[in-house]
């Protein structure tokens, strides 16, 4: 089995984010609601949302109108800041996390190599913003929806 760079958890966290970037300002969103039409496990879902309200990024209504909402403006919200939310570290390769594990670091341009991709790859979750990434619920109908994808509303 593979590891990979963006687990679960994280996907579906952009996922809350970007559904509620396409909702800003138009109020709390239940999260039963959001869970059915991005496919989330409603207990998962609960999960994210709770790392996302410690950090910030996102705020709750109780109540029978209740729901969740996106706290700051999705054009200065990065994809970045919701994986810190959710307290993403990966690296490309140890090497970069713990130099001291390799003694050739200081002339090997494998580290090298390996430290200018993860500084791309960060810098691309830095300036994607959760407005790029936008979705609506007219995004989720069945026209919208990839091949095989059952419809979600």
């Amino acid at each position: 089995m593979k590891n990979v760079l963006i687990k679960r958890e994280y996907d579906y966290a952009i996922r809350i984010c970007a559904y509620l970037a396409g909702h800003y300002q138009q109020g709390a969103i239940s999260l039963s609601i959001i869970s059915r039409r991005l496919l989330i496990p409603n207990s998962f879902a609960r999960k994210i949302v709770h790392k996302l309200r410690q950090s910030d990024l996102i705020d709750s209504v109780q109540g029978k109108y209740g729901g969740i909402f996106l706290k700051k403006d999705p054009t200065q919200v990065s994809i970045l800041d919701v994986l810190k939310a959710m307290d993403y570290n990966s690296s490309v390769n140890e090497c970069l996390i713990n130099p001291a594990i390799c003694p050739l670091v200081s002339i090997c341009q494998i580290h090298v190599f390996f430290a200018g991709v993860e500084a791309q790859i960060l810098d691309a979750f830095r300036k994607k913003k959760l407005s790029e990434l936008a979705i609506t619920d007219n995004d989720l109908r069945p026209n919208h929806s990839q091949v095989g994808e059952k419809a979600v509303l």
